[in-house]
């Protein structure tokens, strides 16, 4: 009998310990704040969407404008405009670059324009556009690439027909220079 009055005072004592426990386990109350306000009117809901509808598409066109900007700038017509200093390599052997630097030196427009070339390839990357030269092997056909720097972009391509690197340097440098003065606005695109 003293067993069973020792097992109900201890479940007694253990259920009192763990009410305790679960009663100092919650939190105190909370305060918690409600605002009304009146609803609005359908006036002013309509008002309010209007306005968001006019600062959204101000907010488009105003992204629209800037895209329209960044594609103006990498442009190719934009960005031969704006060349001052070229690079020039020749990607073969019947053509050296010097044969057509001192070509484009000759030119009033290069002057006028106040263009440089650069040599070599350690001031390669002081140029704005880099001049390719090619010639496809069994063939008297001399192609060029003006090719921007700093993006890659292709800017011009073309090919003339000569018989060896001294009759190309020329009519090449006519055609590179035809060219940017097209670019500039300064003459008639080719057809």
């Amino acid at each position: 009998m003293n067993t069973m009055k020792v097992a109900h005072s201890l479940l007694l004592l253990s259920f009192v310990g763990l009410s305790s426990i679960v009663a100092n386990a919650q939190s105190p109350a909370q305060d918690v704040n409600v605002t009304i306000r009146s609803s609005q009117t359908a006036e002013e809901r309509v008002a309010e969407e209007v306005k968001l509808r006019q600062l959204r598409r101000a907010a488009e066109e105003k992204l629209a404008a800037e895209e329209a900007a960044r594609v103006a700038e990498t442009s190719p017509k934009n960005l031969l405009r704006r060349a001052r200093v070229m690079y020039v390599t020749s990607s073969t052997s019947f053509f050296e670059s010097v044969q057509l630097q001192n070509e484009l030196r000759k030119r009033d427009e290069f002057d006028r324009w106040e263009m440089a070339i650069v040599d070599h390839g350690d001031r390669y990357n002081a140029a704005d556009i880099i001049v390719e030269i090619d010639r496809p092997i069994f063939t008297y056909t001399f192609t060029y690439q003006i090719t921007n720097r700093s993006n890659g972009i292709v800017l011009a391509t073309g090919k003339i027909t000569a018989l060896d690197g001294n009759a190309a340097a020329p009519k090449l440098a006519v055609r590179i220079m035809e060219e940017i003065r097209v670019a500039r606005g300064e003459a008639k695109a080719k057809k």
